[in-house]
């Protein structure tokens, strides 16, 4: 029997089985550091690994799903004051109070999220710093229930009657340590961080994808408070006393920074960067008056000398290391067949659609109709608000008058992530690919609407988990070998040359399964080789069921394979007909076309 490909079950090169073999010695170093270290150096080793557990949690949000957040220490406070209050005011356990500061924590998380649904940045991160100052002012104020200035003391972590020796601590710091890398490796290298990723790169394709961008930034920002939480709980148990001190500012900018020097967007960053930030500096006493200056001084020295912090430098130099992807099995038939029912009807129909920009109308009571499993195009001059017309379709403008509907049903005021899951996939005029994910990891974004599991599923990959995401796999590297660039697959979408670009977003949107591709001057930019492989592709997509909408400038290869051409000029529609029909069209031949007859036969 053929044995299935399994993504995650792959062949290590010799740099990958070198990266392994490191990682094995520094877990034995940590399993073993107990019994060779002093109690002092313990103490910091356990502290740099509860940092470790927050950092991990803040490099999803701000590593991989690029929303800036400045107030970590306040999410790392309540953590903390959560379980130590528990304990000691209610007796409660360790035990239930861990779980119990992670669930609180992740709501103010959900409320710190909110603000990213409509800014972002430096306003962004502005709003973060103010969360951080205010619960640093009521765990001070709120004297009653927090000890104000003066702290809380926690009682000790107890196990089987038993309290918790320091080097028992250091181990369920370390265990729960690992436990939390395991669980943001299988959430990142699942659609769930191919959505945070993409949102990073290109909010505008990813919504264009179906990823629902409300609610992955919310649920990074929940993700990433819950492990803040965790942090905290343990945090307060380990040094049995907390104040308000120590869940200040500088300490939100020095959890940035780690992942910042150690590497934003990669698992092994925020290893990197919060033992060398944590360790280092005990060695550094003297400096201590110094800190932020010296902070600020780092932050400044690897912005510039590595942008990508030192994981993004070690990637830039062994690439093989990181992106080694192994061939899948291919389907001789990638292209996804269209089993619609709309067989014979109208797809998609617009009637009477304006929409303005300022006192200008950039489109002017248009109506089209598209037919099922039809390749329909549209021409006209620069400017003529072509690109306006697909962006009115799949949801990134609304008209301000007309209907659209798609499939019998309303597209007006829906936005551009449901209608992708509704069936509408799409390109862009100016190539809207994710340049920091790999060309694989770009089409299987376009796969993403097809992905059912929840996060709770994908957290402990599931055989079902497993089996989705060796389908989307495969069905990645079936398109990329039908777009002809399954050799780049490894390599990132912003190294692509012009044309191949344009092939990915093509195969990235036929990933999605679409009923209607919606292509905006795919031929932009490919030479004439391309070009008539290009032809040959949108044939071969409607053989397959799928309608096609393209806008394109190239006049031989919009007449060789459309059925129905639309011109339009200045936002109003002047022809509609079959190809041949709108190339005599006196209407045309003046307006965009040219004065001469001849000139277009």
């Amino acid at each position: 029997m053929k044995r299935k490909f399994n993504p995650h079950s792959r062949s290590l090169n010799t740099e990958q089985k070198t990266l392994w073999l490191i990682a094995g010695i520094a877990v034995l170093a940590f399993l073993l550091a107990p019994a060779v270290v002093e109690s002092y150096f313990l103490r910091i080793v356990s502290l740099a690994l509860m940092y470790l557990i927050l950092t991990t949690g803040l490099n999803i949000i701000a590593g991989y799903t690029g929303q800036v957040s400045l107030g970590q220490a306040g999410l790392y406070g309540i953590g903390a004051y959560t379980g130590a209050i528990l304990a000691a005011k209610l007796g409660m356990p360790f035990w239930l109070c861990l779980p119990a500061a992670m669930a609180v924590s992740g709501l103010f998380g959900l409320v710190l999220g909110a603000p990213t649904l409509k800014v972002s940045g430096h306003y962004l991160a502005l709003i973060t710093i103010g969360f951080g100052v205010i619960v640093e002012k009521i765990l001070v104020e709120w004297q009653s229930l927090t000890g104000g200035p003066m702290g809380l003391a926690v009682p000790a972590v107890t196990f089987f009657g038993h309290t918790l020796s320091e080097q028992g601590f250091y181990y369920l710091s370390l265990g729960l340590c690992i436990l939390t890398l395991w669980i943001t490796n299988n959430i990142i290298h699942s659609y769930f961080g191919r959505a945070f990723s993409a949102i990073r790169d290109n909010e505008l394709a990813a919504s264009c994808m179906g990823i629902n961008l409300t609610r992955y930034k919310l649920l990074a920002f929940v993700l990433s408070a819950v492990f803040a939480g965790a942090a905290g709980c343990l945090y307060a148990f380990y040094s049995a006393f907390i104040s308000p001190d120590s869940f200040s500012f500088s300490l939100s900018i020095f959890f940035l920074l780690t992942i910042i020097v150690g590497g934003a967007g990669t698992i092994v960053g925020p290893i990197i960067g919060t033992l060398l930030l944590v360790i280092l500096p005990e060695y550094l006493h003297f400096l201590d008056k110094h800190r932020l200056t010296i902070y600020g001084a780092l932050l400044i020295v690897s912005v510039i000398g590595m942008p990508q912090g030192i994981v993004g430098a070690i990637r830039k130099k062994f690439p093989r290391i990181i992106n080694f992807m192994p061939p899948a099995e291919v389907s001789h038939h990638p292209i996804p067949r269209n089993t619609d029912n709309y067989s014979t009807g109208n797809i998609l129909e617009m009637q009477n659609v304006t929409k303005r920009f300022g006192g200008l109308k950039a489109i002017d009571n248009f109506s089209m109709t598209i037919k099922s499993k039809t390749v329909h195009s549209l021409i006209g001059p620069n400017g003529a608000g072509k690109s306006t017309l697909i962006n009115i379709i799949n949801g990134v403008y609304h008209p301000d008058e007309g209907k659209v509907t798609f499939r019998q049903k309303d597209l007006i005021g829906h936005k551009p992530d449901r209608i992708a899951l509704a069936g509408a996939g799409r390109t862009f005029q100016n190539v809207q690919l994710f340049r920091n994910l790999t060309v694989l990891e770009n089409v299987m974004v376009g796969g993403h609407g097809k992905h059912k599991i929840n996060i709770f599923t994908t957290i402990l990959r599931s055989k079902k988990a497993r089996e989705e995401e060796q389908r989307s796999y495969q069905q990645a590297w079936s398109l990329l070998k039908f777009m002809g660039i399954d050799d780049k697959v490894s390599e990132y979408a912003a190294s692509l040359s012009a044309g191949q670009q344009r092939l990915l977003e093509i195969a990235r949107a036929l990933a999605m399964e679409p009923k209607l591709l919606l292509l905006d001057e795919p031929a932009a930019g490919l030479n004439d080789t391309e070009i008539k492989q290009l032809m040959k592709i949108i044939k071969d997509i409607k053989e397959n069921g799928i309608t096609v909408f393209l806008i394109e400038h190239h006049i031989d290869f919009v007449m060789d394979v459309s059925d129905t051409v639309t011109v339009l000029n200045f936002g109003s529609k002047i022809a509609e007909g079959k190809p041949n029909e709108v190339q005599s069209n006196p209407d045309v031949i003046k307006a965009y076309l040219g004065t001469e007859e001849a000139d277009v036969c």
